[in-house]
């Protein structure tokens, strides 16, 4: 099955990143250069979205806010049992991992990020989140998008984002110019011993006259095909970490895979589901923080064991935060402004922004102090070295 916009390739779904033969065979190319092209010097963002609505004064805790005990008498976890990252602030005892990394210099947090107007629904924050724009209706191109665009016109040839993932491809990596694939797992990447009609057909394909439409859709298979081999190849090379059983620490071995096998791409998706907690919360809340923690270090360990530490950073956020207060179901609803993570060997590790104050909420939420964008623009413009989605300064969180 073959066609302008998709192609199957021995039970393998290729997205159009294969849509121009030249680019697909470019990409197969500089797949199988591998460690030896100097494009894969060039630096990664990976984005993991934390889909729910991440309960942010679990996360980053207040250990000397009183009022935070009186606000979550079930919830609120003891200045004890929280590990400390200064005099003020602590994680949640599930993210032991990621309190090394802060040890290590390599996880920095930023208080209250947010966006003006905050909505309490899932689907318009997401939609803040993934388009960078908070004062229009959602359009066809998210933040990632555009730089995949970018990255695109710079290159023809490259893949420059990879969404991995169950789900459909998110607005934040649509785009104009790039169509990024969508590949669920690693699993996507293996070649099965194909049925005998494929392999005639194969055979046949490949005969095809060197002209006209049949010659695009040679070339096209074969690059296709190619390019698919080298992916499979990468997704079987063994790491040098010990990942964890999760669905979130699979597919990012998947994606350090792919960056230190040279695949070039430099944008990746991802996301962790289920932080929608408005009943019983703790047990749920903390269970998913410990695979997000326990995740993201076998990541940046497998990939400081490579020595692309430096070059990926590793983008943590949800759509909003939660309301200060727990509920009578022992769990907290949708709020507002929320911590936002980054690990890797590029940030500026600490604490960034506005630490919540809870004596001063607004409508019962933790109000937003750093306007997303001035967050993607440190991304955008000091690590990645592209234009921007707004005009507002960058934060100072990665090193430029």
């Amino acid at each position: 099955m073959l066609t302008r916009r998709q192609i199957v390739v021995g039970g393998v779904t290729v997205g159009a990143a294969f849509a121009l033969p030249g680019r697909a065979r470019a990409l197969a190319g500089r797949a199988r250069a591998g460690a030896e092209d100097g494009a894969q010097g060039e630096r990664v963002l990976v984005v993991v979205q934390l889909t729910g609505g991440n309960d942010g004064l679990n996360t980053v805790i207040p250990l000397r806010q009183d009022v935070y005990h009186r606000l979550r008498p079930t919830l609120a976890v003891g200045p004890r049992k929280a590990l400390a990252l200064d005099g003020e602030f602590g994680l949640n005892p599930a993210l032991q991992p990621a309190s090394k990394l802060y040890q290590d210099g390599k996880l920095a947090v930023v208080h209250g990020v947010g966006f003006p107007g905050p909505s309490r629904s899932h689907f318009r924050s997401m939609e803040i989140w993934h388009t960078a724009e908070p004062d229009k209706p959602a359009g066809e191109v998210g933040w990632l998008g555009r730089l995949a665009d970018q990255l695109a016109q710079r290159d023809p040839a490259a893949m420059p984002l990879l969404h991995i993932g169950s789900g459909p491809l998110p607005l934040s990596a649509r785009a104009r110019r790039a169509v990024p694939p969508s590949f669920e797992s690693e699993h996507s990447f293996r070649l099965t011993t194909p049925h005998p009609q494929f392999t005639s057909a194969w055979r046949e394909l490949a005969e095809l006259p060197r002209a006209g439409d049949r010659a695009y859709v040679r070339d096209t298979a074969c690059a296709a095909q190619s390019a698919v081999e080298r992916l499979s190849a990468l997704a079987g090379k063994p790491e040098r970490a010990e990942y964890p059983g999760y669905e979130l620490a699979r597919q990012l071995r998947l994606v350090a895979r792919l960056v230190v096998g040279g695949f070039g791409t430099r944008l990746f998706a991802l996301e962790l589901g289920n932080f929608d907690t408005h009943a019983r919360q703790a047990r749920t809340h903390e269970d998913l923080l410990r695979q997000l923690s326990e995740s993201l270090a076998a990541f940046e360990k497998d990939l400081a064991a490579h020595g692309w530490s430096e070059r990926v950073t590793t983008l943590v956020f949800s759509e909003f935060g939660r309301r200060a207060a727990e509920n009578a179901s022992l769990g907290t609803d949708h709020g507002a402004g929320g911590p936002v993570l980054l690990v890797g060997g590029g940030v500026r590790s600490g604490l960034h922004g506005t630490p919540p104050d809870l004596e001063h909420l607004v409508d019962g939420d933790v109000p937003h102090t750093v306007d997303l964008r001035a967050l993607y623009a440190a991304l955008e413009t000091k690590w990645l070295g592209l234009t921007p989605s707004s005009e507002l300064a960058p934060l100072d969180v990665v090193r430029a």
